[in-house]
């Protein structure tokens, strides 16, 4: 019991956003051992976890990314083959453009990196044309990068915690490319949305010449002030390029392990030179890092003291016993979704998957599509910035909460529906 309340304080402790992830993690496992519920290897077995590794490793090869001017090309690259004879024609193919290099990008790095990248792309490409104003192509794009994500395992934090509880509670992790058939799909409709009816919803949701007004500045201000865009250094580019294609050969070789991976690539830019281990160790994100590892160990210690199926137990003797594994698949994917828009998608995902996995257990049912409905409905969750960091830090273009929501809300529809239909399609219950 103890162990669920401190469960429970760090919940509410990430929910309230008073205090840093890490340090509401930190605490969460330091009060584990200090209880004498666990040992401290136990605590902080997380840190052991692929996962950590995998962020770690994709951040830094991320960083070198930026660093080698790589970023710099995409820019010139959008700019070249983006011209039209309106603003209307410029705006939406930067839109499809950039958005679908972000996201087959956040397929092979973590979306947060790919975001703070595509967030200064698109600052830039606003305050290098007096016909594209950055709110028109922002937001789209990031939500360009999230649908990329969701088709691999490693595009998403979200994804990656969905994976840990799974292989510890059923033995079978999420594979590299398991989400890719949904994800695809999912991608391609999301893409078709944006450009038939997500840009002219935009348009009308945030009206430019008003939200310019409103902030106090024109839209080339709100492009250009944290555009450092880096010089190209082709020696560079080419050892990252090179890189990335060996990593992408073995994660889809299934060589070593997604972590291991992503840890040779960030050392091979490391040791030639593309970053400096000072500068790359200074800009990771050890906040995310350290929740991360933390987060995973909590989760393994709770599942280990059995408190997960005490309570699924509970809540199992108020359910139909004939109930229907596709209405349990519904229920959890629309709640997954309300909830993760309220507070971080991973977050939701260590609330209510292993609930989830137990139940499907409890009743005879394949664990395996409920983890990927709800991994996916967590990621997919775009309707606030509450969701994830990296669709919170467009605020600063100048959107204002319920704009996401008018804009978001139509797509989120959409997108919720998908999961549930494609999932029980290609699954067995």
């Amino acid at each position: 019991m103890a162990a669920l309340v401190i469960f429970i304080i760090c919940l509410v402790l990430y929910i309230s956003d008073k205090f840093p992830l890490a340090t509401v993690a930190l605490l969460g496992c330091v009060a584990l051992v200090a209880c004498n519920i666990c040992t401290a290897v136990e605590a902080f077995s997380g840190f052991t976890s692929d996962i950590v590794f995998i962020v770690f490793g994709t951040e830094i090869f991320g960083i070198a990314f930026h660093e080698s001017g790589l970023d710099t090309l995409i820019v010139r690259f959008i700019q070249k083959h983006s011209k039209g004879d309106t603003s209307d024609v410029v705006t939406r193919r930067i839109i499809i453009l950039a958005g679908t290099i972000a996201a087959v990008m956040s397929a092979f790095l973590n979306n947060q990196v790919v975001s703070a990248l595509m967030l200064v792309i698109c600052r830039g490409m606003a305050a290098r044309s007096e016909e594209v104003d950055v709110k028109d192509i922002t937001l789209p794009v990031i939500y360009f990068v999230i649908l990329g994500g969701q088709c691999t395992l490693i595009g998403a934090p979200a994804t990656l915690m969905a994976s840990s509880i799974s292989e510890e509670m059923t033995g079978n992790r999420i594979t590299f490319f398991e989400l890719l058939p949904i994800g695809a799909i999912i991608f391609v409709l999301g893409m078709i949305y944006i450009y038939c009816f997500g840009y002219k919803r935009g348009l009308k949701i945030w009206n430019n010449k008003g939200a310019e007004e409103s902030n106090g500045s024109s839209k080339k201000d709100n492009g250009k002030d944290s555009i450092r865009m880096k010089e190209v250094d082709k020696r560079k580019c080419i050892i990252t390029a090179l890189t990335g294609v060996l990593m992408l050969i073995m994660f889809i070789t299934e060589t070593l392990s997604v972590g291991m991976v992503s840890l040779i690539g960030a050392l091979i830019c490391i040791l030639f030179g593309v970053v400096e281990q000072k500068k790359a160790l200074s800009k990771v994100d050890w906040n995310i890092l350290i929740w991360l590892g933390c987060s995973i160990g909590m989760a393994n210690v709770l599942n280990g003291c059995g408190i997960v199926q005490s309570c699924c137990d509970k809540l199992i003797a108020h359910l139909p016993a004939d109930m229907s594994p596709y209405a349990f698949l519904i229920a959890a994917v629309l709640l997954t979704t309300v909830i993760s828009n309220l507070i971080a998608n991973t977050t939701t995902v260590i609330m209510i998957l292993p609930f989830a996995i137990q139940i499907a257990n409890q009743f005879g049912w394949n664990p395996v599509p409920f983890v990927i409905g709800i991994t996916m409905a967590a990621g997919l969750s775009i309707m606030t910035p509450l969701s994830c960091g990296f669709i919170g830090m467009t605020m600063r273009v100048g959107y204002r909460f319920k704009e996401y929501v008018k804009y978001g809300i139509n797509i989120q529809g959409i997108l919720t529906a998908l999961i549930v239909v494609l999932t029980i399609m290609m699954y067995k219950f």
